[in-house]
C-alpha cells in the first residue's frame, strides 16, 4: 500500500502542528494541547486512511479543514523555528490538497460512497476538539476536556455502526455539549454551543440514518433447470443432468 504526497503532506503538517505546541505552547494549556493534538492528528490520520484507500473526494476535503485548523493554530502560537518548518508543510500540503490530490482521486467523475451529510458528521467531530482547544486555549475547564474528548467516540460510535451510534451523535453528545455550555469561558461555549447545533442538524438527516441503517431489499430466488445449468457448475456439485445428487 503506497502512500502518496496527497495523504503524507497533511499528516505531516500535523504532526509538526502538534510538536510545535508541545515545545512552545505559547498561552495553550496543556488541556488545550491535548485537545488540538488530539483533533489533528485524528483527522489526518482518518484522512490518510481515505486517500490511500478510496482516493475519495471527501478524505481531501477532510485535509482541507485540518490544515485550516493548523493555519488558525499558526495564529495562537508563539514563532520559532519548528513553528516556520510546520508553516511551510502546511502550505506544502494545501498546495498538494488543492490541486487535486491523487491522481486516482482526478479520474473520478462522480466519488462513489455514503452521502455528504454522513461524511461531514464523523469529520466535524473528529476536528471539534482542536477548536474547542484553540477556543478554549488559558481557560481550559473539566467540562470543555469532557465534550472535547469524547466528541472523536461518538465519530468513533456512529462510523463502527455500533449499538446506539445513531441516539449518540442525535441526541447524547449534541445534549452533552450544550450543557457543557455554563461551565466554560464565552469563547468555549460559543464553541462547544455551535457544535452542539450543527451536529444535531446533520445527525438528523435522512442520509445520515439510511448510512448507518441501510435499508434492506428482500431478494427472490428463482431456482435454474438443471437443463440450463453449465456442466461444469453441475460437475462442481456433484449433480447430474437432472440435478439429483451423483450415486
Amino acid at each position: 500500500m503506497k502512500i502518496g504526497p496527497a495523504a503524507a503532506a497533511p499528516l505531516l503538517a500535523a504532526l509538526l502542528w502538534v510538536a510545535s505546541i508541545v515545545v512552545s505552547p505559547g498561552r495553550l494549556t496543556p488541556g488545550s494541547v491535548l485537545l488540538v493534538g488530539l483533533g489533528l492528528i485524528g483527522t489526518a490520520t482518518v484522512a490518510v486512511i481515505g486517500m490511500v484507500l478510496t482516493g475519495g473526494r471527501w478524505a481531501r476535503w477532510a485535509s482541507g479543514a485540518m490544515l485550516a485548523t493548523c493555519l488558525v493554530t499558526a495564529a495562537l502560537t508563539p514563532i520559532d523555528g519548528l513553528w516556520i518548518v510546520a508553516l511551510v508543510a502546511t502550505a506544502s500540503a494545501l498546495v498538494i490538497v488543492l490541486a487535486g490530490g491523487s491522481t486516482r482521486a482526478r479520474r473520478q467523475q462522480q466519488a462513489v460512497g455514503p452521502p455528504a451529510a454522513a461524511v461531514a458528521l464523523p469529520v466535524l467531530l473528529l476536528l471539534f476538539p482542536a477548536w474547542l482547544g484553540l477556543a478554549a486555549a488559558e481557560d481550559t475547564v473539566v467540562a470543555t476536556m469532557i465534550v472535547g474528548l469524547l466528541a472523536p467516540v461518538a465519530a468513533l460510535w456512529y462510523t463502527r455502526v455500533l449499538p446506539g451510534g445513531l441516539l449518540g451523535v442525535r441526541l447524547v453528545w449534541p445534549l452533552l455539549a450544550l450543557a457543557s455550555i455554563p461551565a466554560q469561558g464565552l469563547a468555549p461555549a460559543i464553541v462547544s454551543g455551535a457544535g452542539a447545533v450543527a451536529v444535531a442538524v446533520l445527525a438528523w438527516q435522512p442520509a445520515v440514518k439510511h448510512a448507518f441503517h441501510p435499508p434492506r431489499e428482500v431478494g427472490t430466488n428463482y431456482p435454474i433447470p438443471p437443463e440450463l445449468t453449465p456442466r461444469e457448475v453441475l460437475d462442481a456439485a456433484r449433480l447430474d443432468d437432472e440435478g439429483k445428487p451423483r450415486s
